[in-house]
């Protein structure tokens, strides 16, 4: 059965496909979002770029054709520098700076400190004597820059000043070449003039002590040389001596030496005379005199050579005031030994060598044995010092130390004596600490019992000597305690006869008769200070003699006494003025009566 459509029924949808105005749309939108992001990407670049830190130039790199902001920067951190070197490299990068530049006024500012501060260390340079840094530092300032004049007229007065300095330096080398000090002197302080510390300081000091040195040695020569004028063999002794510490590097030296090697000849041939004679004491000394290194004669060489190790010897024998015996004597007499020995058998002086030798073994023998004796004794025991004693005792009385052995004995038994009596003077000093008199009684006992002769003998009675004075001290400070009691409450007739108590020889006596004098004296004061008052009204109100004889009445020997007697002189001096005074005044007024009676007479006469 067919059915029929109805206009109410749905249609079937049928799909429409996009048109072309529509993809356009879509075309211009991501065209125009492409455009924007672009922009903004542009923008911030530029930005950044516009705001960004330009990198710090290398200045070790920058030229003085790089550009001119590196060149700027850079010359700025070098002229901050304290290195000449970067300061020459600042004047290098800022000199040829063009006019036009924004910055030639900084760059002119940069150049002129490098410049001066250049200048500066090129001063530092000449004053201190460098003269050719100080040209070089000078000459780094660039032509047509503001400081090339001021820096080429430094060079030329260092220059002119070093030539000067030259000269006089020259001259006073020429005058102590020919000893003339005053001359030499004279140019020395013609340095004066000149400006730089070098010449000033430096040179002019060197110069002066060379003068002086020279001039001492020269001097020194002189003496030595009248010395030897007086023919006597004193005067050669001490004039070889005298030559020989003249400095070797003084002009002086180069005479000298010749002079000291005849004089030396001479003491030689005079030593070996006194040898011949006999005398072997005398030319023994006189061959220690003699200067090493000269070609003295076989005899002399031998000569010098025995009188060196009996020097030696000598210097073994000058022991210490202790008698102590030192590892140096060993060596000196070791020594001497082996000098006498190279004396040969053939010498005229081998015979007395060997006996000397004989003698200096027999001493370096007891002496070994001593210092044996001494090494164990510095154990610091009894039992050490017994041995060291008994050691010492073996050397017999025939043999050369045989007094020092007895007297290193002698030592180590007191020291012995001081070991076995220090324990009673410290229990006494224990005693003693505690201050009571019975205590002090006890420890005075206690130091009694180290025996006269004993080592410590003299320190123990030296004790119990400060402690009885201790004693008398407790004793007696109760009376000057109750004596300065009394005077203080002004009663001091009363306080004089208490400390009168202390008898003479007491420790505090001393003290007690001062104290007795001052309050004397205050008392004496008090009776007579009335009595000069009223003598000083006296004088005031003109009465001087009532004045002087009742300040007489004060005796000498009281407290005013010396005052007194000043007064006295005073008033005395105001009488007699007075009295002058009032003679004149006498003598004119009797004067004028007699002329007035003269003259009343001459008138009655010629009267009618």
């Amino acid at each position: 059965m067919t059915t029929s459509s109805s206009p109410n029924s749905q249609a079937t949808p049928v799909a429409v496909r996009p048109g072309p105005r529509r993809s356009l749309q879509w075309f211009w939108l991501i065209v125009w979002t492409l455009l924007l992001g672009g922009s903004a990407n542009l923008c911030l670049w530029a930005v950044v770029w516009l705001t960004r830190i330009p990198p710090v130039p290398n200045c070790e790199k920058v030229l003085p054709e790089s550009i001119w902001r590196d060149r700027l920067y850079c010359a700025e951190n070098l002229v901050e520098s304290a290195s000449s070197v970067d300061w020459a490299k600042a004047v290098a990068l800022t000199t040829t700076w063009p006019q036009p530049n924004t910055s030639y006024e900084e760059s002119q500012a940069l150049l002129k400190t490098a410049s001066e501060q250049l200048l500066v260390e090129a001063s530092s340079e000449a004053q201190a004597g460098r003269l050719d840094t100080a040209v070089d530092l000078a000459s780094q300032i660039p032509l047509d820059t503001p400081m090339r004049q001021t820096a080429q007229e430094l060079i030329f007065s260092w220059r002119q000043e070093w030539k000067a300095g030259t000269d006089l330096e020259q001259q006073i080398q020429s005058a102590i070449d020919q000893r003339s000090w005053e001359t030499a002197r004279e140019q020395l302080q013609a340095m004066q003039t000149l400006q730089l510390d070098y010449w000033l300081r430096d040179r002019h000091g060197y110069w002066q002590q060379q003068i002086q040195r020279e001039q001492a040695a020269w001097d020194q020569l002189q003496q030595a040389r009248e010395l030897v004028a007086t023919d006597t063999l004193e005067g050669l002794q001490e004039a070889i001596p005298l030559a020989r510490q003249i400095p070797l590097d003084s002009q002086a030296w180069q005479q000298a030496k010749g002079d000291i090697d005849g004089w030396s000849q001479q003491l030689a041939d005079i030593a070996l005379d006194q040898w011949r004679r006999g005398h072997l004491a005398v030319a023994t000394v006189m061959a220690q005199s003699l200067p090493p290194g000269l070609s003295y004669s076989s005899q002399t060489q031998e000569l010098i050579q025995f009188s060196y190790a009996q020097k030696l010897a000598q210097q073994a024998e000058a022991t210490a005031p202790d008698y102590q015996p030192r590892y140096g004597d060993l060596f000196k007499l070791m020594e001497a030994i082996r000098a006498a020995e190279q004396i040969p058998a053939d010498s005229q002086f081998f015979s007395e060598a060997q006996s000397y030798i004989q003698d200096w073994q027999a001493q370096l023998q007891d002496l070994i044995r001593l210092r044996s004796a001494h090494t164990i004794a510095r154990i610091g025991y009894a039992p050490a010092f017994r041995l060291a004693a008994a050691q010492a005792q073996q050397i017999s009385p025939d043999r050369p130390r045989r007094l020092q052995g007895q007297t290193l004995v002698a030592h180590w038994r007191n020291e012995i004596q001081r070991l076995q009596d220090r324990p009673i003077l410290r229990e006494a000093d224990r005693l003693a600490q505690l201050g009571s008199i019975p205590d002090l009684q006890a420890a005075i006992a206690k130091a009694g019992e180290v025996d006269l002769g004993r080592a410590l003998r003299v320190e123990a009675q030296t004790r119990i000597a400060d402690w009885r004075n201790e004693i008398q001290v407790i004793e007696d400070r109760p009376i000057l305690d109750e004596a300065n009691t009394l005077a203080r409450e002004d009663r001091l007739q009363e306080a004089i006869q208490v400390a009168r108590r202390i008898p003479e020889g007491r420790v505090l006596y001393a003290r007690a008769q001062g104290l007795i004098a001052d309050w004397t004296a205050q008392i004496q004061i008090a009776e007579d200070q009335p009595i000069l008052n009223e003598a000083k009204d006296l004088a005031y109100i003109g009465s001087l003699t009532r004045a002087i004889n009742l300040a007489s009445q004060i005796a000498p020997g009281r407290a005013l006494y010396g005052q007194a007697q000043s007064a006295i002189a005073i008033w005395k001096a105001e009488r007699a003025y007075i009295e002058s005074i009032r003679a004149a005044e006498a003598r004119t007024s009797s004067g004028e009566n007699s002329a007035d009676s003269a003259g009343a007479a001459e008138d009655s006469s010629e009267s009618p």
